[in-house]
């Protein structure tokens, strides 16, 4: 397929529940979540199948859009993901807790902490069979990518967390042995700190990618 000309419309979970429950009069937990989440999957089937570019956002807590990748690269699609984290559970929890504070929905912390756990999880089968990947830190005031991939080209570019460094090994598998031959040791990286061998490998990422 090709690149799409313009903007590319991207639905929201949550705000569709929203707008079900005030426009339909569903209550919000769990009649308009439900009706949102059927409603969005049909749509993103259908748009597949007339060949529309389309995204969505997802917590990724669960396998269920391994199958929607599987039927986008049928149709001859490309599928990017862009994958946003924060460094630590203990941040995720707040970020909810301020966005209760301005109004949004809340979310019990146990569960924050599980998909959390189960996001991670499900990262590294969608690494691994999404064409294109960029993964954001988003902990500070401005998102800082960490990882991406493209044209079968790994490059990092920050430190990366215990539970993203094991997403990233379960995709791919000799990543630990060629960083490790490189001089960089993933458990012990820290945040802010950029060795000149991983400086040479974002070269040479760069440079295979240009050759092709």
């Amino acid at each position: 397929m090709e690149a799409p000309a313009g903007s590319i419309w991207i639905i929201n979970p949550d705000e569709l529940s929203k707008r079900i429950a005030a426009h339909e009069h569903l209550p919000l937990n769990p009649d308009a979540n439900i009706e949102a989440i059927t409603r969005i999957e049909a749509w993103l089937y259908a748009s597949i199948a007339t060949h529309q570019t389309v995204g969505v956002e997802t917590v990724l807590s669960t396998g269920k859009y391994r199958a929607l990748v599987d039927a986008a690269h049928g149709q001859g699609f490309r599928v990017r993901l862009i994958y946003v984290f924060l460094r630590s559970a203990d941040l995720n929890v707040e970020r909810v807790r301020i966005r209760v504070s301005k109004g949004g929905h809340d979310v019990a912390e146990a569960s924050i902490r599980d998909r959390r756990r189960r996001s991670f999880e499900q990262l590294s089968w969608f690494f691994e069979h999404a064409d294109q990947v960029d993964i954001y830190d988003n902990t500070a005031a401005e998102p800082e990518l960490v990882v991406s991939k493209a044209d079968g080209d790994l490059t990092i570019y920050g430190a990366l967390i215990p539970e993203l460094s094991a997403a990233l090994e379960a995709a791919v598998p000799e990543l630990r042995v060629a960083l490790e031959a490189e001089g960089i040791d993933l458990a012990r990286a820290k945040p802010g700190r950029r060795s000149a061998s991983r400086r040479r490998r974002r070269r040479r990422a760069k440079a295979r990618k240009a050759a092709g």
